[in-house]
């Protein structure tokens, strides 16, 4: 009989022991969850001040763009020259002047012309021809090459002497 007594109480002993030790591993965790917890918001914090930082920054770039493309239009694109209305020239293919061995580019709004054996480009009408009237000049509208090519790279296939 003492035997089933000690057994019992070895029993509820061990009972009353295995609640403590649970709970006390309980606090345990309930302390690294709240540490989870704080590290998880700061995160939170950090990556909401990154997003903030690049939407700041994306906005400053779509500004700054738009202000580089309304700057280029502005002072870039003047339309046709004052020349081409003269030649009813729509501003779709390349322009030789004949006489001056000199192209007019509209993909590039400029004057490709021949100097010291080399071609040049200029944005301006080049400086031999300031005194020409280029309404009543002798010009070949160049169908052939594509208007994103450069003309003086075909000079040879279609130059007219």
């Amino acid at each position: 009989m003492r035997k089933i007594i000690y057994f019992a109480l070895a029993i509820g002993g061990l009972a009353l022991i295995t609640p403590k030790e649970s709970s006390a591993q309980h606090r345990g965790n309930d302390r690294e969850w709240k540490h989870e917890k704080e590290h998880r918001k700061y995160e939170e914090k950090r990556d909401k001040e990154e997003r903030k930082y690049w939407e700041k920054r994306d906005k400053e770039d779509r500004k700054y763009h738009k202000k580089v493309a309304k700057y280029y239009r502005k002072e870039y694109r003047h339309g046709p020259p004052a020349w081409a209305r003269a030649h009813r020239y729509d501003n779709r293919h390349h322009v030789y002047f004949r006489d001056y061995k000199t192209f007019y580019d509209p993909y590039r709004n400029g004057y490709v012309y021949m100097r010291n054996g080399r071609w040049s480009f200029s944005a301006n009408v080049p400086s031999f021809m300031l005194n020409v009237n280029l309404g009543a000049a002798n010009i070949r509208v160049v169908k052939d090459v594509p208007i994103s090519r450069h003309p003086e790279d075909f000079y040879n296939d279609y130059r007219w002497d």
